[in-house]
């Protein structure tokens, strides 16, 4: 046995020697063709992008050792302090980096472990405990909403659209009970603040929530809307009949995950710091008591942790939800609601979902100030996560760098002809 384990510590090496001489070779051969660039083409207007990983394409395969040029040509134009990429191919973690800092004034870097807010990343987490419950057979995706929370009392003098009646919990999830973001959560935001200018107890912010007039019939449409994703959490409490934090970290226990947790109300220790504006000031974390959304929060990841999720849910790693959960995740959109013109579509809980030839494309973004986050699953059995602490434009306005730099990622990862043989999830238990 002890022989067995030396052997494999030396395999495991040997292979980690092996992407750390590539990454030399790939960064010597660059030198030359990149002196003077300190702002390539990478990350151009979509129209006129030429990706790094496209010229790294022209010169030679692709290969994990591009993915640290674009993360630090990102920390460096957008004037991020730091990022963490994680990368799973077939089940097995090939790439996990931390870059930058977590804390301007600590100066402390990030890694693997630093813990990032997935702001609306935590709608796939969410998501999970969702179909979890309903292969327990506590919760069935075309109930009444109203089947599972009750019918509850509403705030006096308000009265509730009867179509709200209708709508079922994959309504929910996909973005189609019937309130687009203006009345779901900005107009019912601003009712709570008058009637509770420190905020509501998240009962009673969702009995406002009820009683906001309807947008359009649930089922016919699909707008993205943080309000009546909201509502989630209370389905998934009375469902299962214990908070929701409590059920939601013996479900990520169960696929390996330990170290996720609730957003708090302080920093919690080796959480990324948030950042905005250059020169750069703090944002400060934690969950606060706001219009609407009092004790709704979001999760704290690493991105490590987020790929240990991806790789639970497609299968890869180990089987996280049933192949009837994981169809009923990316299907389309039940009639009469149509796909975009470009073929994709909400799944439950996802952004985007596409199916090609090779396979299904999904993805989720979670983004608010100070916040950037992305898991993409690719259909090469690929996952990624990648997260930011900040971004800026030069002249101190927010700056996006989630579009360009994905993209560049995801071309990178496409383009690999070879990949390592490895498996580093065992460093990160």
């Amino acid at each position: 046995m002890r022989f067995a384990a030396r052997r494999s510590i030396f395999v495991l090496f040997a292979a980690l020697l092996m992407v750390f001489s590539a990454c030399q070779k790939a960064s010597l051969a660059q030198t030359d063709s990149d002196a003077g660039n300190e702002l390539n083409e990478s990350f151009a207007p979509e129209q006129e992008e030429r990706s790094a990983t496209g010229q790294a394409a022209a010169q030679g395969p692709a290969n994990l050792c591009d993915l640290d040029g674009i993360m630090e040509q990102t920390l460096q134009q957008y004037y991020v302090p730091g990022g963490s990429l994680s990368v799973a191919r077939n089940g097995k973690l090939i790439y996990a980096k931390g870059f930058g800092v977590a804390n301007l004034r600590t100066r402390e870097p990030v890694t693997p472990n630093t813990l990032f807010n997935l702001a609306s990343c935590t709608k796939a987490v969410s998501t999970f405990g969702v179909m979890r419950l309903v292969e327990a057979g506590r919760l069935n995706l075309d109930d009444k909403m109203y089947d599972v929370i009750g019918r509850p009392n509403l705030v006096r003098g308000m009265s509730a659209d009867p179509r709200v009646a209708q709508i079922t919990v994959r309504q929910l999830l996909h973005h189609s009970g019937g309130w687009n973001d203006d009345s779901g959560f900005a107009k019912a935001g601003r009712e709570v603040q008058r009637m509770a200018p420190n905020g509501l107890p998240y009962r009673e912010a969702v009995r406002v929530l009820l009683a906001t007039p309807l947008d359009y019939a649930p089922g016919t449409d699909a707008k993205y809307a943080n309000g009546q994703w909201n509502l989630i959490k209370y389905i998934i409490e009375c469902a299962a009949q214990r908070p929701y934090g409590a059920y939601l970290l013996e479900q990520l226990a169960s696929i390996g995950i330990r170290d996720m947790c609730e957003e708090s109300r302080g920093v919690i220790a080796g959480q990324a710091s948030r950042y905005g504006g250059y020169p750069q000031h703090i944002i400060l974390g934690g969950q606060r008591t706001v219009p609407l959304m009092p004790d709704f929060g979001n999760w704290m990841a690493s991105s490590v942790d987020m790929v240990k999720f991806l790789t639970a849910i497609d299968g890869t790693r180990m089987q996280g939800i049933s192949q009837n959960s994981f169809e009923q995740l990316i299907a389309p959109l039940p009639p009469p609601m149509k796909n975009n013109p470009n073929g994709s579509h909400f799944g439950l809980g996802l952004d985007t979902v596409r199916m090609t030839a090779e396979g299904p494309v999904y993805s989720k973004n979670g983004g608010k100030p100070g916040v950037h986050c992305q898991i993409m699953h690719l259909p090469n059995n690929t996952d990624f996560c990648l997260m930011l602490n900040g971004g800026s434009a030069p002249d101190g306005s927010s700056g996006n760098p989630m579009g360009p730099t994905v993209k560049a990622i995801r071309n990178t990862l496409t383009n690999i002809k070879e990949w390592p043989q490895i498996d580093l999830f065992a460093n990160y238990p």
